[in-house]
């Protein structure tokens, strides 16, 4: 017996086959037969990562020139700052929906994974290779730390999955 299935009955712990003989027969079937969700507060803690970055995306991403004013990243002279935008956006939609629906399967943290990853990799890209005449500032740095959390939070979310399926859980 794991402990996700067992219960606290009187100080003992019981799992949900001998629970009804322990409760007796007045006992209403209350008990939750769905399998736990392993990881969903690892998969939150993607999200708000998710989130920190698009907000990231909106910060100035130069001190001055092009991109240096609200929404910095959504500059057409910043490519990689654009690049970190829309895998910052399309992790937080896949997050959000692997969140709310019953999308199962390693292939989804996968993918979250390498959104993180490609966030990180372009604020960086971003950072090392500014649009003319610009110097980077808060922007990427923001993007780099939250796509950073979002790519070890969803590496764990994917191990906590396997680990699970691999006990029978």
């Amino acid at each position: 017996m794991c402990l996700a299935c067992s219960t606290p009955v009187r100080g003992e712990s019981f799992g949900s086959e001998c629970l009804a003989d322990v409760l007796g027969p007045d006992a209403d079937d209350t008990a939750d037969p769905s399998p736990p969700r392993p990881g969903r507060g690892v998969r939150m803690l993607s999200l708000a990562a998710f989130v920190a970055a698009v907000l990231g995306t909106a910060l100035p991403w130069s001190r001055f020139g092009p991109g240096s004013g609200a929404f910095g990243a959504w500059t057409r002279s910043g490519h990689w700052s654009l690049v970190a935008a829309l895998a910052a956006i399309g992790g937080l939609v896949i997050t959000a929906a692997r969140l709310r629906s019953r999308l199962r399967g390693p292939g989804w943290d996968v993918a979250i994974a390498g959104l993180g990853a490609l966030v990180v990799v372009a604020s960086l890209l971003s950072v090392l290779f500014p649009p003319a005449f610009s110097r980077p500032w808060l922007g990427p740095w923001i993007a780099v730390a939250a796509g950073a959390m979002a790519c070890g939070t969803s590496i764990l979310a994917a191990r906590s999955a396997r680990e699970t399926s691999a006990a029978g859980i």
